[in-house]
């Protein structure tokens, strides 16, 4: 359901274009294939993101600013249930180095 308060939602993000989690989710299943892959190049605090974790899919999201990555990361992390130690996010991210092209 896409009909809630928006203030009750929004109230303790301070990303300037907060959008809602349901609202991603619709949109990530209207366009994605199933077990697609979702780019979102202006990432923010990781709704998108989080949307295609929750889904199944794949994703590659991008974000300029240290505080809506590190948040971002965080909620990632936890909707894939990873551990969110700093160590863990440096070990991921040395690993995509190693990854192979498809």
């Amino acid at each position: 359901d896409l009909h809630f308060p928006y203030t009750t939602l929004f109230r303790s993000n301070k990303h300037p274009t907060v959008k809602s989690q349901a609202l991603m989710t619709y949109l990530v299943r209207l366009i994605t294939p199933p077990g697609g892959l979702v780019l979102d190049p202006f990432a923010g605090s990781g709704s998108t993101l989080v949307a295609a974790a929750s889904e199944g899919m794949r994703f590659i999201g991008i974000e300029q600013e240290e505080e809506y990555h590190r948040i971002a990361t965080k909620r990632v992390n936890a909707a894939l249930g990873r551990a969110e130690t700093e160590a863990d996010q440096r070990a991921a991210f040395n690993s995509m180095g190693d990854m192979e092209q498809e």
